[in-house]
């Protein structure tokens, strides 16, 4: 009703305009113009008594000028929207008027296209009709952006209701740390009400010392509001600023805190130490001293040096979207572990060189896996639905995800199941909210396989189309950014999870990516005579399966025909449109295509009747749906030029050969304190010889570092032994041995020491005052392997999407750690001040299990004493990196180090392992094996080497089960490594009782 009444509302204006005012011109003011003899008298200023000329010529004449202003925008405006172009506006004196009749042409064409849908939608179908052209112009398209928009009106929240400050009265035994505690949860935040309270109290003094308040005081809690009205105070208190507010504080003799080091103890009646400090802006203007530092809150919330993290970017420098990116480290990662199957012991996997290894770094931040779930969890949702009730699959025009929801816009109104939620009142806009939709619990097709990212809008979503729905898309515009969108696409029908069915034909894209990504789904063609033919024999014989189920296209084929069809979709990239008879013949087959799941996307002239996207940069593009209505605006996906050429390189780094590794290079922050140790050749019986090993000291508790911060501790603490190891398949009955080996040493005093092979935490720090990514900060400090670290590397690496010489992200969290792990018993600092030509340093007590892990090992596995051995694979405690939470570019430089962890740990469990067979010492190698398979899940390796122990024990039952379980893992169907098939087929002559089972 809105819109109707908008649109009429509109439709009235421009009539007025346009008819109504020269119609009363014509009628009141008659020829504008004015006669021979009226000229004479303008000419010789003769008066014009009466003012007949002013109000029968020149002001008539005036308003036939200002409407001509009005009415020749109008036209041009009317003219490109019915062709659905975008006019530039280029000329400043009619660009007001332009817009105003673009709004009013949009509000028209709303109300006559009745709806709010997507994009130009095709007139459903019947049944017993295939012959029906992919776009109707003639009928009433629908509109993507307007439905976007809707949809986020109605999803804006209301107004919250008027809220006001918390003021909080002192009484006898407050103090600043303690109203902290109380409102934030944290003392560190006494800082905030400090810097908000420096005006006059009610008793005349002021708040100079953060020690001192006294009862009575009347304090503002900035942050913290109610709804009921604040009682008054007897006399006007200082309002407190917000992070984008100046205070001018009335006294200029009050000290403002620089840091910590003060105390906010002493107060009303005692208190407590203070704690870590960032700025808060806006103090300086009218005082001319330093601001207040306050402490970061815990957990996400305060994060202050890592709010460059909040805005993650929604592509690549070059245009890859993070869906695709997801798709692609997929891929990738398959393909390394593929690379880590092959690896043999004493090799490392290749990885790609600094510049390729950046974009993989760039990538990772991108990467958007969480939105490909959500929305294949969705689609999926809806095909159960559909099978399960009977009901017809809806037609789908697009798709849009963000953050907070997926949304779905309808060719035509629908109803939803849950967890789907209707947005708009027509019934075309659907949402599902992030992690709603679950997979469902049996396998199903894809209702929607031919769904992909075009590129990006405005407000921070992916905008996806139904390419299958649209039948035709024509990419026009600049030529090697169009290529680039189809390259993406292609890219995106190989890796998007929802298109595993797929068939994609690409034409002219010889340097295609997708066709390396799925050989099976992507398949290349240069004989388009061929490709014609194909298609037409592809239509009959489609049009055939349908009718032979009684349905009248694939969405409902889909829903109520997948006994033995998937129904897939068939999609032909055309980078090269063919000309003469095989064009005529190319766009008649497109023509017939609705509903019969075949669609072409092809590059510059249309090939026929359809959807086109023009390209005008990289920046900019525009869909168009083919109707009147305005088009919508989007940022392309494109993969082109030097990104593409260096995820080409990414990739071919997986085909490379695994090359000898040198165990001292690799380990060599040990190098140098490295000590000769004496070799055992025979393995020591730690399941009987518990008294040959000195017994490791308990796990103690982690010392809790004080508030001050400046921490002095007294009691030393041992590394506590690593959890049990959890064994995939848990097999229950077969515990492995319980192995007492002594403490790795450690310093007299509680340092920090930082866990990494397994689940990430660090013992020895206060975990709640560590910022969100101070562990991933002290981590890559401690892994670089060299006495300090650039700052701008850390930048780099860390912030890759903020990487500049201005940005001052490391320098902020150095600054809070530094505060925060104070110093050693000696009185040096844990993380000196950074030094201008060297970078960053980290006191060399701070260590990593991964440090010790490479100092037990030692420069050759071969000649590693059995007892260094056991006390290294008793560090890992599962996958290295296991526990993170996927957050833009946290974590996200670990890759490298992650392989090398990977390789090492299978390495030293294959060398125990053997060790242990070779003294029939089954139960150690038992163990061995299961920490490998913790490490790295997936790769065969760690399986062979239980296969093997079972073999070596004559154990039928045991080889049945780990086989068993390794299949549970790595999946019944998959393609084993021929090593493994190797042991397996070894299995049978050296396991007599094998065969009889």
């Amino acid at each position: 009703m809105k819109k109707l009444l908008t649109g009429a509302g509109a439709l009235l204006l421009l009539t007025g305009i346009l008819v109504g005012i020269p119609a009363a011109l014509v009628a009141l003011a008659g020829n504008p113009f004015p006669t021979a003899q009226q000229w004479h008298a303008i000419v010789t200023l003769t008066p014009d008594y009466g003012n007949v000329i002013m109000f029968t010529k020149i002001l008539p004449l005036v308003i036939w000028v200002l409407w001509a202003a009005f009415a020749i925008p109008f036209l041009v405006e009317l003219v490109a929207a019915m062709g659905g172009r975008k006019t530039t506006k280029k000329v400043a004196v009619f660009r007001g008027q332009q817009k105003l009749a673009a709004g009013l042409i949009a509000a028209v064409a709303v109300m006559f296209a009745g709806g709010a849908g997507a994009l130009a939608a095709p007139a459903p179908a019947s049944a017993d009709s295939y012959s029906v052209g992919t776009v109707d112009a003639s009928a009433s398209p629908l509109d993507l952006s307007s439905a976007m928009a809707s949809v986020q009106a109605a999803q804006t929240p209301p107004a919250a209701p008027e809220q006001q400050q918390v003021v909080h009265q002192v009484v006898d035994g407050d103090t600043l740390w303690d109203l902290a505690v109380q409102y934030y949860g944290q003392g560190e935040r006494f800082v905030e009400i400090f810097n908000a309270n420096l005006g006059v109290q009610p008793d005349g003094q002021s708040l100079t010392d953060p020690d001192l308040i006294l009862p009575g005081w009347q304090l503002s809690i900035p942050g913290v509001y109610t709804q009921a009205p604040v009682e008054e105070a007897s006399a006007p208190t200082t309002p407190a600023p917000t992070p984008d507010e100046s205070v001018q504080a009335p006294s200029t003799d009050a000290p403002v805190l620089d840091g910590a080091e003060g105390g906010a103890g002493r107060g009303a009646g005692g208190g407590a130490g203070a704690g870590e400090a960032t700025d808060v802006r806006g103090m300086g203007e009218s005082i001319d001293r330093p601001v207040v530092e306050q402490a970061p809150a815990v957990d996400d919330a305060s994060e202050t040096a890592d709010e460059a993290d909040i805005a993650i970017p929604l592509m690549t420098a070059g245009g890859i979207a993070g869906l695709l990116v997801a798709g692609l480290l997929g891929a990738l990662g398959a393909r390394r572990l593929r690379q880590r199957r092959k690896r043999v012991k004493g090799e490392r996997i290749a990885l790609p060189e600094p510049e390729v290894a950046d974009l993989e770094l760039e990538m990772r931040m991108v990467e958007n896996p969480i939105g490909v779930t959500d929305v294949d969890n969705a689609l999926r949702t809806l095909q159960a639905w559909a099978e399960d009730n009977g009901e017809q699959l809806p037609e789908l025009l697009a798709v849009r995800v963000a953050d907070d929801e997926v949304a779905l816009y309808l060719a035509a109104p629908a109803d939803l199941p849950e967890p789907f939620e209707s947005m708009h009142e027509d019934r075309t806009a659907w949402i599902v909210r992030p992690g709603r939709a679950q997979a469902p619990d049996r396998p199903t097709v894809s209702p929607y396989p031919a769904l992909a990212t075009i590129g990006t809008d405005a407000q921070g979503g992916y905008v996806l189309l139904d390419l299958e729905q649209i039948g035709s898309l024509n990419v026009t515009g600049d030529e090697e950014i169009a290529r680039g969108m189809l390259n993406a696409l292609a890219c995106e029908f190989a890796t998007n999870p929802w298109s595993d069915e797929i068939q994609v034909t690409l034409v002219g894209l010889d340097d295609a990516l997708a066709r390396d990504l799925d050989r099976i789904r992507i398949h290349q063609v240069a004989d388009i005579p061929a490709l014609v033919r194909n298609l037409r024999a592809d239509l009959d014989d489609r049009r055939d399966a349908l009718d032979s189920y009684g349905v009248g296209g694939v969405l409902e084929a889909r829903s109520r025909a997948t006994d033995i069809e998937t129904w897939a979709p068939h999609i032909v990239i055309l980078a090269e449109t063919p000309i003469g008879s095989l064009r005529d013949d190319l766009a008649d087959l497109v023509a017939r295509m609705p509903r019969l799941g075949i669609a072409t996307i092809a590059q510059g002239t249309a090939l026929a009747a359809g959807a086109t996207v023009e390209v005008t940069s990289k920046e900019d593009a525009e869909y168009r749906s083919g109707g009147a209505l305005p088009p919508l605006p989007f940022r392309p996906q494109i993969l082109a030029g030097e990104e593409l050429e260096l995820v080409r390189s990414l990739f071919a780094t997986t085909d490379r050969e695994a090359q000898p590794v040198d165990l001292e290079q690799e380990h060599a922050h040990a190098a140098a304190e490295a000590e000769p140790a004496e070799t055992t050749t025979e393995l020591i019986d730690v399941t009987t010889a518990e008294d040959e090993l000195e017994p490791a000291a308990e796990a103690t508790e982690v010392a809790a570092v004080p508030a001050a911060p400046e921490p002095v501790a007294t009691a030393a603490v041992e590394i506590p032994e690593a959890a049990p190891v959890s064994v995939v398949d848990e097999r229950a009955d077969e515990e492995p041995a319980d192995i007492d080996v002594p403490s790795v040493e450690v310093p007299d005093w509680p340092a920090p020491y930082i866990r990494l092979l397994g689940p990430v935490d660090a013992l020895n720090v206060d975990m709640d005052a560590i910022p969100g990514r101070g562990i991933e900060f002290l981590a890559f400090l401690l892994l670089q392997n060299t006495p300090s670290v650039p700052g701008a590397l850390v930048q780099k690496k860390l912030w890759p999407d903020t990487f500049s010489k201005d940005n001052n992200n490391a320098r902020q969290l150095a600054k809070q750690l530094r505060r925060i792990l104070g110093h050693d018993p000696f009185g040096q600092p844990l993380l000196p001040e950074g030094r201008s030509s060297a970078g960053f340093t980290i006191h060399d007590q701070i260590r990593t299990d991964w440090h010790d892990f490479c100092d037990l090992i030692g420069p050759d596995l071969s000649t590693t004493p059995n007892e260094n051995l056991i006390r290294a694979i008793r560090l890992v405690r599962g996958q290295p990196f296991d526990g993170l939470k996927r957050r833009g570019a946290w974590w996200a430089w670990r890759g490298p180090i992650e392989e090398t962890m990977r390789a090492a740990i299978l390495d030293a469990a294959d060398e125990l392992t053997h060790r242990a067979l070779a003294t029939g010492k089954f139960d150690d190698a038992r163990l061995a094996a299961r920490i490998a398979q913790s490490a790295d899940r997936l790769n065969e390796a760690g399986w062979r080497l239980e296969i093997e122990t079972a073999m070596a024990a004559g154990d039928v039952d045991a080889f049945n089960t780990i086989v068993g379980a390794m299949f549970e893992v790595v999946g019944v169907d998959a393609e084993i490594d021929d090593a493994t098939q190797q042991l397996l087929d070894d299995a049978h002559e050296k396991l007599p009782g094998l065969a009889a089972r």
